[in-house]
């Protein structure tokens, strides 16, 4: 019987690791192409980190992680740049800690795809 992934947020560890996943991929879909702008709003504990997670893997190319499931053939599997921003590590304590706390994420994140971030005034 395969465990269920409690607490798990990495949609590559639940496929490679057997545990069960239940397949959304339609919905993530329909999501990706159907659409401009989204604001995806949900409670603690409700999925976010592993949705943002399976996008990742599917921008990513990783076709073999998505074995058997419903997107697996309905997918252009080429890799794209990806950007993810995780509030929980940028200071909020103050406004002057927040910009610059963003500042600093926002740079090395493009430090890692070698684009230099110009600071606006």
């Amino acid at each position: 019987m395969k465990k269920l992934p409690i607490g798990i947020q990495s949609f590559e560890k639940i496929r490679k690791t057997g545990y069960v996943y239940v397949d959304k991929t339609r919905e993530m879909h329909n999501l990706v192409t159907g659409g401009e702008y989204y604001f995806l709003s949900r409670p603690r504990r409700f999925g976010k980190s592993l949705l943002v997670s399976t996008l990742r893997c599917l921008f990513e190319g990783k076709k073999d992680l998505f074995n058997g499931l419903w997107i697996e053939n309905r997918w252009e599997w080429k890799k794209h740049p990806i950007i993810v921003i995780d509030f929980n590590g940028i200071m909020i304590d103050t406004p002057e800690n927040f910009h610059t706390s963003l500042e600093n994420t926002l740079s090395d994140i493009g430090a890692e795809y070698g684009i230099k971030l110009r600071k606006q005034l």
